[in-house]
């Protein structure tokens, strides 16, 4: 008897012996009089059996047949469906057309597990720790975006949203809108980030390709082993040479508090800029500037733990804008020249101290589009060099003429099988007759490769 049972069966004896009345032990048992003298003259007839269930112990009114089940654990059992699972196993016999009836996969797997055909597996759920708030200010930042849908109709299709939170007091400290979350939307955030805050301790990131660090494995020919090759992120390189940690989170549960925060983005931020109208990129990200990130401070910052700053100020010699641009290596040819986007670029005489052949300069692309030449920590002023002009014929003047160097040659098109002529027996449409010697010669090859009767 379960717990239940037992209640009411203590309840139905006191009534029984006068210590309760009827209404009490209706009341108790939480039901209503007219059931509670319903119960009471069932268990005075049948005893303790009345407060169980009529049904217990009988099988189901929607058990399946017995031949049913047996043709099912038959099949079950037949090594072809070896290794399925009750789920597909339930598919593929309910689609016989031989099968008495549609079993389904729960019902399946209690067959298969009663039969020994099936082992229960309990899967068990992730441990997962919360993890306590950073104790000062900076200490953590954590950085990510979210693509939604921020101007609803006002502006067809969705962008992305970049916000930086520290951990400590839930501050937002920077938000805005871009087209794209690629990796210059967001070289851009963390330079202004830098320079409006200085250098927090660490930033806690995803894992997205312009955060990552990764080995890729590459090779030079199908038939060579692959080898890994670690790369790099130029936001990870820049953020090293600032002494800024950089923690890449393994699930999106690990930065769950800036994950929340977007949850409450999407509710808040559209309605305000839909009440305000803003339909533009540039309304959006001033409304950010201006309005949102004090509101969001006021209203759900927190106290941090202790008192204090952990920014760092920037190195004094630090150029942000260099750290953070893509980077391209040159090699420095004879002639002092290197070659970049298609162009030969020359380093003049009184700028190519200590440069060799064959040293490396380096080609800074910056994100306002601004090409820098660098040649260790020295910056140089390289000039493009003239396409020079060949001489050609002479003109009416009796001076030559000049014309372009020659632009190197495209593949050369693919050669134009001979036509055959008129007279050409392929056109006359004659067929060419093996002479008698070749025809006798295979047909004796053919008897000889027929097998040789059998005697009787």
């Amino acid at each position: 008897m379960s717990q239940r049972e037992i209640e009411r069966t203590s309840v139905l004896r006191q009534v029984r012996d006068g210590i309760l009345t009827a209404g009490q032990g209706a009341e108790q048992l939480g039901l209503s009089a007219r059931h509670f003298r319903r119960l009471r003259r069932a268990w005075e007839r049948e005893g303790d059996r009345a407060v169980a269930h009529g049904l217990r112990g009988r099988p189901s009114n929607h058990r399946k047949p017995a031949k049913h089940r047996a043709w099912v654990l038959e099949r079950a059992g037949d090594p072809l469906y070896s290794d399925f699972g009750p789920t597909l196993l339930a598919e593929h016999l309910s689609a016989r057309p031989e099968a008495p009836g549609a079993v389904k996969a729960p019902t399946l797997r209690l067959w298969m597990i009663d039969e020994g055909l099936w082992e229960a597996k309990r899967r068990k759920a992730r441990h997962r720790k919360a993890r306590p708030r950073r104790a000062a200010f900076g200490e953590l930042i954590q950085w990510d975006s979210s693509e939604h849908e921020w101007f609803e109709k006002r502006m067809s299709g969705k962008f992305v949203l970049i916000k930086m939170h520290d951990d400590a007091t839930n501050r937002l400290l920077m938000a805005r809108f871009v087209p794209r979350d690629n990796g210059a939307a967001n070289r851009g955030v963390v330079i202004d980030y830098l320079r409006r805050y200085g250098r927090p301790v660490a930033f806690y990131t995803d894992k997205a390709g312009h955060f990552g660090q990764w080995t890729r494995s590459v090779s030079k020919t199908p038939l060579q082993e692959r080898e890994a090759k670690r790369t790099e992120s130029i936001i990870r390189q820049a953020l090293a040479e600032l002494n800024v940690g950089l923690i890449q989170a393994h699930s999106p549960q690990a930065k769950g508090r800036i994950e929340r925060n977007f949850g409450t983005d999407q509710d808040r931020l559209i309605k305000e800029m839909r009440v305000l109208g803003i339909s533009t990129l540039e309304d959006g990200n001033r409304y950010l500037e201006e309005v949102y990130v004090d509101y969001w401070n006021d209203r759900f910052a927190v106290e941090p733990a202790k008192a204090r700053n952990a920014h760092r100020k920037l190195p004094k010699r630090a150029d942000l804008e260099a750290l953070f641009s893509e980077t391209l290596t040159r090699s420095v040819n004879n002639d002092f020249t290197i070659r970049y986007d298609n162009q030969r670029w020359q380093i003049p005489r009184d700028q190519a101290r200590d440069i060799r052949p064959r040293h490396k300069i380096t080609v800074e692309i910056r994100l306002d589009g601004s090409v820098h030449f660098r040649f260790g920590r020295r910056y140089l002023q390289l000039e493009p060099v003239q396409q020079v002009l060949k001489a050609g014929p002479r003109n009416d003047t009796g001076l030559k003429a000049a014309k372009p160097l020659k632009q190197k040659a495209g593949p050369k098109p693919r050669p134009t099988p001979p036509r055959p002529g008129p007279d050409h027996p392929w056109r006359k449409g004659t067929r060419l007759i093996a002479s008698p010697r070749a025809i006798a010669r295979y047909r004796s090859k053919r008897a000889a490769m027929q097998p040789a009767p059998s005697s009787p």
